[in-house]
């Protein structure tokens, strides 16, 4: 009986040295001696799970990542390295929980992390489409990253640039608490990602767990948590969304939502001509637009149909007046619009101290992805102590 306790003991502990995947499983064993040459010096796409055995996730995961590499079997090579033996390898990329599943392509000094579904269909789905991108990438064609890989558009905020880019911001923010280790985080990442490429605010992310300032100032106590800040005052006017996970819901939710504090404009009609300085300060109390006209009524009459369309479109972000070109002779010279014809436009923003001069064709998309950029600060403007006053030089326009 001793003896066969013993066995059993010893099956016990092979298993767990062996791993999750048996020897004549299609996963690859990767150890810390092989990754380098198998994976990094491979002309060939691999995607790699790093896991700990005693992991209940990795567990669960096995026999799915066992189907997938059957079924991608000679198509595209599967994986595994255990990072309680050969953690070594897995060092450099950044493995902070269990599994962390990684494809390494074209660039196998930049793996791509793996978000999708846990499941041999989504496995299979994903390795795919990597598959036909690696294909194409032999061929000389160039393949754009997908949305869900590609995190450009989402700004990465911080304990030092969180009031300068949100609070003192008049635009929309919608902004993503997470901690690097958690799943809801991962699940999240590749629908931020996608949202980042289809809304017209900024989107946005903190690591909570190292913007300790930013957590503990709105009480973040699970992850992730997600805040819409409205555009215009963001005093405590942030609001928790408690809706569903996925890019078409969240920018759903975003295009609900209204400025606070009455700053929106009712409708076009509020696109006033400017007279006087009183007019001027009124407007330019937030980023305004200033257009500047022809004379003519004709031409005149179609641009500020274009100013009209263009506040609607930016609602709660900015303020839109005109002039008649060369009324004011003096504040067209220091917005360096002067001598230039007509339709003009520029974009002040009073907290920065800066215009921005618009130089494109003047139609609604134009001025207002122009405007937008100015709100991200994406323009390049040229700084100005006060704004200036107006001073008419001529009343018969």
């Amino acid at each position: 009986m001793r003896g066969i306790c013993s066995l059993l003991i010893l099956c016990l502990v092979a298993t767990e040295c062996y791993g999750l995947y048996e020897a004549d499983s299609k996963v690859v064993k990767l150890t810390k001696e092989n990754f380098k040459t198998l994976v990094l010096e491979s002309n060939e796409p691999w995607m790699v799970e790093f896991y700990a055995p005693w992991c209940g996730h990795c567990k669960a995961l096995a026999p799915e990542y066992n189907k997938a590499a059957k079924a991608l079997d000679g198509i595209v090579h599967i994986g595994a390295l255990d990072m309680t033996t050969d953690g070594e390898a897995g060092q450099p990329y950044g493995v902070n929980g269990y599994p962390t599943i990684k494809y390494f392509g074209v660039n196998k000094g930049d793996p791509i992390a793996y978000e999708g579904e846990r499941k041999k269909n989504g496995i299979v789905d994903y390795l795919l489409d990597k598959a036909r991108e690696f294909a194409l990438n032999r061929l000389g064609v160039e393949v754009k990253p997908e949305l869900s890989n590609d995190d450009s558009k989402v700004v990465v905020l911080t304990d030092g640039n969180f009031n300068e880019q949100v609070l003192n911001s008049q635009e929309a923010w919608f902004v993503e608490f997470y901690a690097p280790w958690c799943g809801h985080c991962k699940q999240l990442q590749p629908e931020w990602n996608k949202l980042s490429h289809q809304a017209d605010i900024p989107i946005a992310k903190v690591d909570a767990t190292a913007q300790t300032e930013l957590a503990k100032r709105f009480n973040i106590e699970s992850y992730p948590t997600i805040y819409f800040f409205p555009a215009g005052n963001k005093q405590d006017t942030h609001r928790k969304y408690e809706g569903e996970r996925n890019a078409a819901a969240l920018l759903k939710y975003i295009k609900e939502q209204k400025p606070v504090d009455g700053q929106a404009q009712k409708s076009g009609s509020d696109v006033a001509q400017v007279t006087s300085d009183e007019k001027l300060n009124e407007i330019c109390k937030q980023l305004c637009v200033l257009g500047f006209l022809p004379s003519d009524k004709v031409e005149q009459e179609d641009a500020v149909a274009i100013l009209k369309k263009t506040a609607l479109s930016l609602t709660g972000r900015a303020n839109v007046g005109w002039f008649v070109g060369e009324q004011f002779d003096d504040f067209e010279a220091e917005l360096n619009v002067i001598g230039e014809g007509y339709p003009q436009v520029v974009v002040l923003d009073l907290s920065a101290r800066k215009h921005y001069r618009f130089r494109r064709q003047l139609t609604v998309d134009n001025l207002n992805e122009f405007v937008k950029g100015v709100i991200k600060k994406t323009e390049t403007g040229q700084s100005f102590s006060n704004l200036p006053k107006l001073n008419p030089q001529r009343t018969d326009l």
